[in-house]
């Protein structure tokens, strides 16, 4: 990946987010920032993204939901990455 995105996050709750509100998962470096998430998943995939939403868990990983615009599948992406 790069150095924002470590790697697509694919749990069960993801699967449900991709499937009903276009979003895709990832763990991402501790110190990116929203518009820096948003501009590497962009980039990375060719996709517009909407809305960038972050989780510090307990364990000191940092969590990124990225919703995607309209025109852009996250199942496509999902696909094209290997996550299924």
């Amino acid at each position: 990946m790069n150095s924002v995105i470590k790697y697509p996050n694919m749990t069960e709750k993801a699967m449900d987010d991709l499937d009903f509100q276009n979003k895709l998962q990832f763990v991402v470096a501790g110190d990116a920032t929203k518009p820096e998430i948003a501009d590497a998943v962009s980039e990375q995939f060719d996709v517009t993204v909407v809305d960038v939403t972050t989780q510090v868990q307990p364990n000191g990983e940092k969590k990124a939901y990225v919703k995607l615009s309209e025109d852009d599948e996250a199942e496509d992406v999902a696909s094209r990455i290997g996550v299924f």
